[in-house]
Order: C-alpha cells, then structure tokens, then sequence
C-alpha cells in the first residue's frame, strides 16, 4: 500500500477567510507633488475680468483728462497775458533803458557794417583781441554819413568807429526797435480764447474664454500575435489567445482673453478777439508807450539814415531834328 501525501485543503471558501477590504481594490493615493487641477477658462472669466476693471482707474482717467484740458487752456491764457505785459513795459521804458537791454554792442557792430559794406568791416576776436572791433577797409577815409552821428569830416579810424559812431548806432538802433514795438502795442491784443468744446472719455472691456477638448481613440490587435502567438510560448496544447490594445489620447485646452481699451478726446473750437490796450493798461502806462510812438520819439536817439544809393547813371543826349 503506497502512502499518499496528505491532500491541500479545498479552496472552496477560502474568500471568507478574508477580510472585505482586501477584496476591494486599493484607491490610488493622491501624489502630493501634482499640481491642482485648472478650472475651465469660462468659469474664472468672470473673476479675471471682474479683477482686471478694479485695476483700471477709469474716474481718475476721466478726472486727469478734464483738469489736463483746462490747465492747457489757463496756462494759455496766462502766457498770452504775460508776454502782452512784458512787452508793454518794455516800450514804456526809455530809450536809453531799451537799448540797454535789448540791444547788443555785436547787434549794432553787425548793422553799421551791413549798411556800410564798402567803408567798414569786423576784425574777428583773437588772442591780443578779445572783442570783435570795426575797421576801416581803407585808411584815410572820410566819408559824408559820419555827419549822421556827429563825427562829419573826421578821419574814420577803429577808435572813432568803437569809441564815438558805435554808441550813437546802438542807439539808433534801439530806438527804431522801440518805436515798432510802440506802434504794435497800441494796436492791441490779439488774444486767443476758447468758444466752446467738447471733452469724451470712454472705456471698453473684451473678455472672451474658450474651452475645447478632444478625445483620440484607437483599437487594434497585438501586433506580436501576428508572428509568434502567445500559445506557442508556453504549451502548444493551448490555444492561442486573442489580445486587444487600444490607446486613448486627451487633449484638452482652455483660453482667456482679456481686452481693456481707454479713449479720451477733446475738441476746442478757439475764436479770436482783440483787447485794446485801454483795457490793459492805465494812463500814464498808454502816454509812455505813445511818447515812443514814431514821430514822437525821444531826441536822445537820432533817427537812423538811410541807405546810401548807388549814383545814377548819366542821362544820353538827345539827338536834335537834324540828326546831329
């Protein structure tokens, strides 16, 4: 009699044995390093776009464009009424006082030799010269316009030139100077004032979201099965098996777009009105100006000379009836 090992126990039952949690299948754990899932784009356009217009001042934006537009205006008006003042007060100075400001040695150097070209010329700074000087183009000279500036029928040299006709220039030049500034003051203001406008201010807000998804599926046979089989691997006993693969692509995407646009236009329609200078200044301030009016100018300034004219050029005889 042959001794058998003793038989397993049957498995019928062996499930009970465990506990129920075992059965089941475990939950994936969460990984604490993955990122948090990205709600859709159209569920945050509302707080994306609610935050983007509390970021954008649009009642300071409309305030900086009115007080912008106004202090332009004001600032205009200002500079107009300045420029009209400093330069009244100018003209009712004297002349001596003008000249003094307003008019350089080099500005009336520069005017005595454009009108006498042929007679007088500039000598250039240079080291033993700081300061340009007028000389004569000829020694000897003498000519008849030294008479305009109380010098007639002396030599003209640089010393007479720089000493005693520079002066005079000077202040001729001044004086003529003074006397067109004299007529345009009495004339009085153009000024420049605004007659009405208009001032636009506007914000606009784009906000558009999208969500897309798009799912690739695909399902196929092992391609392995195809030249060896997965019978043939361990018994030939057993038939071969039939795999299925199958691949599953997502892709999912979200867009926000976001769009804020601010506009500010002004429009000024400017008109143009005169201020007489009664308006503008008193009495004594309007018979300063006017004692400098032309015709009217001080005798410490000589009025400035004319030109000299080319000679004319001898008339040809006329021929008597005979021809001769």
């Amino acid at each position: 009699m042959t001794n058998r090992p003793p038989a397993p126990p049957p498995l019928i039952g062996y499930s009970e044995r465990l506990p129920a949690r075992a059965l089941a299948d475990p939950a994936p754990a969460a990984d604490p390093a993955a990122p948090p899932a990205k709600p859709p784009a159209t569920e945050t356009l509302a707080s994306r776009t609610g935050a983007l217009v509390n970021e954008i001042d649009f009642p300071g934006f409309v305030s900086q464009l009115v007080n912008g537009t106004f202090d332009a205006i004001v600032d205009a008006a200002i500079r107009q009424m300045e420029s009209y003042s400093s330069l009244v007060s100018a003209v009712a100075k004297t002349v001596d006082q003008f000249t003094e400001e307003n008019i350089t040695p080099n500005q009336a150097r520069d005017w005595l030799a454009q009108r006498y070209a042929g007679e007088v010329a500039i000598s250039l700074p240079t080291a033993e010269q700081p300061t340009p000087q007028l000389v004569p183009r000829a020694e000897g000279l003498s000519p008849q316009w030294l008479a305009d500036y109380g010098v007639a029928g002396e030599e003209m040299t640089t010393e007479l030139l720089e000493k005693r006709v520079l002066p005079r220039v000077r202040l001729a030049v001044g004086a003529e100077r003074q006397q067109l500034l004299a007529a345009m003051v009495t004339l009085g203001i153009n000024r420049i004032a605004v007659r009405d406008g208009s001032i636009t201010a506007k914000v606009m807000f784009r906000a558009t979201a999208q969500d897309s998804a798009k799912v690739n599926y695909a399902a196929g046979s092992d391609p392995a099965q195809q030249s060896t089989g997965w019978g043939q691997r361990g018994s030939n006993t057993y038939s071969g098996g039939n795999t299925m693969v199958s691949t599953l692509g997502v892709n999912a995407q979200n867009d926000t777009n976001l769009r804020a646009d601010l506009f500010g236009e002004v429009k000024l329609n400017f008109v143009s009105e005169t201020l007489p200078l009664d308006k503008l200044a008193d009495a004594a301030k309007m018979a300063l100006v006017q004692r400098n009016l032309p015709g009217m100018q001080s005798l410490n300034a000589p009025p400035l000379p004319a030109a000299p004219q080319p000679p004319a050029a001898p008339a040809a005889p006329v021929p008597d009836a005979g021809g001769r």
